[in-house]
Formats: structure tokens, sequence, C-alpha cells
């Protein structure tokens, strides 16, 4: 909700140089009454985005369009207010100091200010203090990890002396002191009504900025061994960690420039990258990426490089970069990942090698198509056919999460090429996980013995008969562990019952994202109601306990395969029957069906790990 007069809004707008705002992101041309450019909320080679003075931007290739509080919003991932706060600043435009008109709302303003205000003075205390005598360790401890005074001012990092309430002392020690600084997560009690005390001693401090440069808390480090080596402040009003990337304020206008922004895991890693002139650089701050981090980056950019340390940790946070960049992504997004040495950060590297060095690593970054490869890949044997058809299985839950259809469609196309399968197989397996997706209604209880509901829609089947396609769903069920161990020879199957085949497909390409198998698969991991209540009332048909369970579920996995094996040879020789075979290319699939099927039989289970 607006939170500044229309008669404001207006004047800013008219105010605003529309050519001069859009022209420092776009390159623009005068064609007629109209500046033409690139679009830069999608990849074209042809201009198609139109700005006119008077009457704002449009794009007629994607249809994004609006005036310069639009563009604005769209280009930095801000809201409105934030719109008319930045281009006010830019027109000279003064805003009132209360813009609320009922009570409640100028309290909370002037409450935020109060707050604001807050961690502005302990942000210069904290500043003062890593200058003052007592401050010779933290310094000595700065300059040890390779930062000049000239960057520790500019970034203006601090020092918390080790008493217990140097802070609040500072601030007046009283309550309404000891209230604020609560309140941004500065001093801590152990119970209510316990007297306050810092919540930061004897650490370096790093001050945390907001996009517009107000300091809305502080991470600090410890200088020698010891637990918590990081602290963060505490989730508040104005600081919640999966909102905030360390250093965007002051990266947004080097990011602008390079056109990309890279993306580290830590405090002196982004330090580190900037004092060696590599500036476009932000952290996070000692959590995972969030959709918010890569709303805020795509705000600022079109390029993203996730950098990450070499060892388990950062291959974790790129994974999770991996999931959310996925997650509806657009056209002209473009992200790679750069994988340092085993057991080295971007800290230790870039002081190693130099900004050269490290800029010739940026340029090796993986596209993401190949790091999903790389990790699902992991465990199995590329190089086999069973291999390449696992990582693909593996793969399409992820790429079904692009929101763009045609680039969904060349994802599927690159990952063909680069495990060397047909693109009309990849096709085949997005189309299914599409007809997956549709299975939005409860597959029917399990009718009585003989009587079955009319129905001409197709029902799952669901059997008290011994069918060895649903023990083997139930046994996937109740031991996750079978899956994991079984993968490619379970990749290879085609199942008779096609929502059968739907369930195992789906445990299959999420078997993989389990860090230890569970007791029994979890139902909230099932994607639709639909195969749910199939998973169910498999469950409950098969309620036989039973004590060789490697054993029973290897049985049933020959037999599915040898079916499905006969299956195909039958209709062969149906073709044969009816359509002969004069370049005895069917008869030769024929044998070789059926010495596969031998082959099945004569060994434990083809495929298992």
């Amino acid at each position: 909700m607006a939170r500044y007069p229309d008669s404001l809004i207006d004047l800013i707008r008219d105010r605003v140089d529309l050519l001069d705002l859009i022209g420092r992101r776009v390159p623009l041309k005068k064609q007629g009454s109209a500046w033409l450019g690139l679009c830069p909320f999608h990849n074209e080679k042809t201009p198609s985005f139109s700005v006119r003075p008077d009457k704002g931007f449009k794009c007629f290739g994607c249809g994004e369009g609006g005036d310069a509080f639009g563009f604005v919003m769209k280009t930095r991932g801000v809201g409105f207010n934030e719109a008319v706060e930045e281009l006010a600043a830019l027109t000279g435009i003064p805003l009132p100091r209360e813009t609320h008109e009922d009570p409640e709302s100028l309290r909370r303003a002037e409450q935020r200010k109060k707050l604001f205000e807050t961690l502005a003075a302990a942000r210069e205390f904290y500043r003062a203090a890593l200058q003052a005598p007592g401050g010779a360790a933290a310094r000595r401890y700065l300059t040890g990890r390779g930062l000049q005074p000239e960057i520790v001012q500019r970034e203006g990092l601090g020092y918390a002396p080790p008493g217990w309430s140097a802070l609040l002392d500072h601030l007046g020690g009283g309550e309404a002191a000891g209230d604020l600084l609560e309140s941004v997560g500065l001093v801590t009690r152990k119970g209510p009504g316990e007297r306050p005390y810092d919540r930061f001693r004897d650490r370096v401090l790093f001050p945390i900025h907001d996009i517009k440069g107000r300091c809305v808390g502080f991470g600090g480090r410890l200088m020698v061994a010891g637990e918590p080596k990081y602290l963060n402040s505490p989730e508040t009003e104005l600081f919640q960690k999966g909102k905030l990337l360390y250093g965007l304020d002051r990266a947004r206008a080097p990011i602008a420039k390079a056109g990309a922004a890279i993306v580290v895991e830590g405090y002196m890693d982004r330090l580190a990258l900037v004092e060696h002139g590599i500036e476009a650089v932000v952290a996070t701050l000692g959590t995972a990426m969030t959709a918010d981090h890569l709303r805020l980056l795509w705000g600022q950019t079109r390029r993203v490089v996730f950098c990450f340390d070499g060892d388990t940790a950062g291959e974790k946070a790129a994974w999770r970069a991996l999931e959310l960049y996925f997650d509806g992504l657009e056209a002209d997004h473009h992200a790679s990942f750069l994988f340092l040495p085993k057991g080295e950060d971007p800290d230790e590297v870039v002081r190693r090698e130099g900004a050269t060095g490290f800029n010739r690593r940026i340029e090796t970054a993986i596209a993401p198509v190949d790091f999903l490869i790389r990790k699902l890949g992991d465990g199995l044997n590329a190089a086999d056919p069973e291999g390449r058809a696992a990582v693909l299985h593996r793969a399409r839950p992820l790429v079904s999460r692009v929101k763009d259809p045609l680039l969904r469609e060349l994802y599927l196309e690159t990952l063909s090429q680069r495990l060397h399968i047909p693109l009309s197989f990849s096709q085949a397996g997005e189309h299914a996980e599409a007809a997956r997706r549709r299975v939005a209604t409860p597959v029917p209880s399990m009718p009585s013995r003989g009587r079955y509901p009319s129905s001409s829609a197709p029902r799952a089947r669901v059997t008290t008969q011994r069918d060895h396609e649903q023990a083997l769903l139930a046994l996937a069920l109740r031991h996750p562990r079978l899956v994991r161990e079984r993968e490619e020879a379970l990749s290879r199957l085609t199942l008779e019952n096609a929502q059968l085949g739907l369930l195992l497909a789906e445990l299959i390409e999420w078997s993989h994202l389990f860090e230890e198998s569970p007791k029994a698969w979890p139902m909230e991991w099932i994607s639709t109601p639909g195969l749910a209540s199939l998973a169910r009332e498999i469950l409950v048909a098969e309620e036989i306990a039973l004590e060789r369970i490697d054993e029973e579920f290897d049985g049933c996995l020959i037999s599915v395969h040898v079916r499905a094996l006969r299956r195909e040879r039958d209709a062969l020789m149906r073709r044969i029957e009816l359509e002969g075979d004069p370049d005895d290319g069917l008869t030769s699939r024929c044998r070789a069906l059926k010495l596969e099927e031998r082959r099945v039989l004569e060994q434990k289970v083809p495929g298992a790990r």
C-alpha cells in the first residue's frame, strides 16, 4: 500500500528523465517518435523494447510495460514505496517527514526510525572500539587475514569489547536503551525480567546493511578457537537472514558495470575478493540460498555466478542454489557454478592466485545442466545406458520446475545431448511428468471382489491377488533403500500398469534426495493425491510380512522385467504375422529379446548395485 500522496508521486513522475533512467541499463536508439533497445526482461536479438518519454516503456516481445516506478521495481527487485524513495533521491525531490495519517502508522514509522538510529549508533561504537587501544588484537587479526586498514575502514568493520555491558552502557544503560537494543538483537537476557547483556563480546564485527545501505544487524567472528565461530544478529523486524545479502548495497554499481554478480558463502570471502578489485560480489549470511536472495539478485543482473567452497557443505549449498534457480526459471536468467579445490575457499584462492587467476576460474564455471548431470550421476556409471537413463530420471523433477515451456524443452534437449539419449525419449519423459502432475483426484477405494466402479476414465488396478508389479511397489514403499540400491535396474522397467509406472518413476526420481533412506516412504513426498492414494491402497493390499526382503524384491524385479520383455516380443511377433518382415529387422529384435530374457533369468538382479 502506497504511503505517499498522489500529488508527490505525480511530481516525481514528471521530474524523472525516463530516457536517462532506462538508458543507464539499456542502450537505446532513436527510431521515429520512440527509442528502441533490447529488452532487459527477456532474451532477444531483435529490439522490441520501446521507450516513449511521455508514455513509458513497453516490450512487444514479452509484454512488460509501465512507467518509471515500474521500471525501478522490476529491475531493482523492490516495492513501490522503495521505488518512490529511489526516484525522489534521483530527482532531488524531498520526501515529507510524515506521510501517514493514522496514529498507529505514525507510531510504527517512528519506532522503525529509532531502531535504525540505534543500529547506526551501535555500528559507530563498534568502529571506534576497533581503533581504540583495546582493539589492537582485533586489528592484528584482520591484518593477519590480509585486510588492509583502508578496506577495514571503508567496509565499516568493528570490534565488540569483551565486557558484558559495554554497548549497553555506551547508549545510556537505562531501561529504554535496553529495550531498543533488545529489539534489534544487540542485547539479550537470561530470562524475563533479568538484566540485559551485550550479545556480541570480544568479536570482530561485520555490519550488515539492507539494499538501501542502512545497518540492520551484525555478524561477529571469534579471533581465537571457540564456538560458535560466527554469530549473527538474531531474526528481528529489520534483520532476516533469508532476505539479506552481505555487501549488496555496495555491490550494486559494480554488478551493473560487470553485468554479473558473484555469490560466495562468507564475509571474509567477499572482503578478500573486494580487496583484490573484484567488487561485484555478495555473500550469504551463514544460511542456504533462499528464493528471496535470488529475487534480490535478479533485480540487479541477469547473470549470477555461484562460487562455493570445495567441501561437502559447499556442494550442498550449490545444490540448494540450483534447485532455486530452476524454480520458475524464465528466459534470460543465467547462472553458473564455480567449485574450488577441495578444502579451499575464495579467500584462500584469491590471495594465492590474485584477481587474474580468480577471474580465470570464473570463466571455467560450469552451466546448471552440467552441474545437474555431475551431481545426479554420483554413484552411477554414466558410460552405461542404465546410468544415463537413471540420471535423466533424476533430472526430470528439477527440469519440470522451469516456468518457461520453451526453456524447459531446451534444457531437455541439452540433457539429451550431454547424456547421448535420443531427444524423443527425454520429451516422452517430460510428457509423462506432465501427465503425473495432472493426476489430481484420488484413486477410488479398492472395490469389493468382482465389483468395479463404472467409469469411462481409466482406473489404477489394485488387486488382492499376487501381482508382481504391485508387490514390487509395496516393497519399495516400505523399504526405500531398495530403490536406491537397485535404481539402474528399476529405471529400465516398463510396467504394464501405467499408474504403477508413474508411481515407480516418482520413487526413482526422488530417492536420491534422502540423506539416509527412511524406514518407510514419506507419503507427503508423493506429488499428487491420486498417486498417494494409490500408494496407500497398495500397502493395504500387500500386508504380508516377509523375512527375506531383498530376495523377494529381486524376485519381483526379475518377474516384472521378464514379463515386459515377453510383452514386447509378443507384440513384435504379431506384427510379423500381420505385416511380414522383409528386412529381417523385427525378427532380429525378437531374437535379441529372447536372449535378454534368458540373461535376466540367469542372473540375480540386472543392474543391481
